[in-house]
């Protein structure tokens, strides 16, 4: 799946429509600018986040981040043959890379776990590779 930023921050309405939203997060994406996703995550009531649909992608820094979906207009909306759907206990469903699922593999990517780092280097170069990046 790959998006085209149109939003670099959510409208009051949008906010309004999450709910309990964060109002002082920084997304690191550039208006017209495409991304590829590597997860999408369908929250209900999440703290910070709110409810919706989150899409999860390498921001203009490099960092795996998460934004909400209608910041971006779809491109190509085909999932990924590389993503695994989990539903949670809190009503949340996510589609991701299943070693994303790990415990702490965010965390551990930030802070450049070699094996984490390794991991994620492998997961990209298939979902690039899958859409033409």
């Amino acid at each position: 799946m790959r998006v085209k930023c149109i939003l670099n921050y959510p409208t009051p309405k949008q906010i309004e429509r999450l709910g309990d939203f964060y109002k002082n997060q920084a997304f690191g994406v550039t208006v017209g600018k495409e991304y590829l996703v590597f997860g999408l995550h369908f929250l209900i009531k999440c703290e910070g986040f709110g409810t919706g649909v989150q899409v999860q992608f390498l921001d203009d820094d490099g960092h795996l981040g998460f934004a909400p979906l209608f910041m971006f207009t779809i491109v190509d909306g085909r999932p990924s043959k590389y993503w695994e759907a989990r539903f949670w206990e809190d009503g949340h469903l996510t589609l991701q890379p299943p070693s994303f699922y790990r415990d702490y593999y965010h965390d551990d990517l930030s802070e450049d776990v070699p094996e984490v780092v390794e991991d994620f280097k492998r997961v990209r170069a298939m979902l690039e590779s899958e859409f033409n990046v």
